[in-house]
């Protein structure tokens, strides 16, 4: 499940470097691993934002969530950072071959059975007979449960091995390797891997 914003959708404060939603999620705590990050969804609108452009929820919807004040959806936004922060740690322990922390999985878990539980069906002409909605009744939930759903399509659809940590020593943005034999090793060869480069050509003519 690739993940391509459009042209005119890139004006936005966010890291699309992961080709999944999952980890885009994950990488909106910009500028991981310094003492100093860069919080991309501080406030519900920031995660309403990020659910559309991630193409986690259609615009229609978001334009009814962007009515919400931001005091009440302050909860969800912070339970959004809570379960992106989850899925980082299982990330990180995949990636230094650790074992993953159940109480990581068993949060994720939860977050991705009320993201289905908050889904009912309705009757559909087509193709098949029915479609899935979001109970109305937890609209201001949407977001929170859309982005569960990615991280369920991410860990249990996709191959662990495609699922890769920019090399670069100060980079901690995790994206899908796609590409021909899986030899992408940065998260954007115009960041990270120009920097690497020069790095390495400056020790080499020392």
């Amino acid at each position: 499940m690739e993940h391509h914003p459009k042209q005119g959708q890139r004006t936005d404060p966010f890291e699309w470097s992961g080709g999944h939603p999952a980890l885009d999620l994950v990488n909106t705590l910009d500028e991981r691993p310094s003492p100093t990050p860069i919080e991309n969804l501080a406030t519900y609108h920031d995660l309403t934002r990020f659910a559309v452009l991630a193409g986690l929820i259609d615009r229609r919807t978001a334009a009814r969530l962007q009515r919400f004040d931001s005091r009440s959806g302050s909860l969800i936004v912070k339970s959004a950072r809570k379960l992106r922060e989850h899925l980082h740690d299982v990330l990180a322990a995949a990636n230094s071959g650790r074992p993953t922390r159940q109480p990581d999985l068993d949060a994720l878990s939860a977050a991705i059975q009320a993201a289905h539980a908050a889904q009912t069906l309705v009757s559909s002409p087509s193709p098949g007979l029915a479609n899935r909605r979001w109970s109305p009744a937890l609209a201001r939930e949407i977001p929170l449960h859309a982005c569960s759903l990615a991280i369920e399509c991410l860990l249990v659809d996709e191959a662990r091995k495609r699922i890769r940590k920019c090399s670069a020593s100060d980079c901690d943005v995790y994206y899908l390797d796609t590409s021909k034999g899986r030899r992408r090793q940065w998260c954007s060869m115009k960041g990270c891997g120009n920097r690497e480069k020069q790095r390495r050509w400056r020790s080499a003519t020392r």
